[in-house]
């Protein structure tokens, strides 16, 4: 289930990073192009690493108790939010 719970929290990553990214381009001329650029903002950040020890530790406390490991898994989400890289960087 952790590994479901990496690639599900990353995928939110990537595509929250995608929306704004794309809103700031205020384009939609290479979705593909984008999407690929999200992904490797998530992985080259230190984002994937950070969320994938948090999401460890949070399974190595919590077991597999989905009540409790939700809004752990929500928190973590937040806040490693890529789209505030972005909006740092308008600033």
């Amino acid at each position: 289930m952790q590994p479901i719970a990496e690639h599900g929290v990353g995928s939110i990553l990537v595509f929250e990073y995608l929306y704004f990214l794309l809103q700031a381009k205020n384009s939609r001329d290479d979705l593909q192009e984008d999407l690929t650029s999200a992904v490797e903002k998530y992985q080259s950040s230190g984002t994937h690493a950070k969320v994938s020890k948090l999401i460890k530790e949070a399974f190595e406390k919590c077991g597999e108790n989905v009540g409790t490991l939700c809004p752990i898994l929500v928190s973590i989400a937040k806040d490693n939010q890529l789209s505030k890289m972005l909006n740092r960087k308008e600033q």
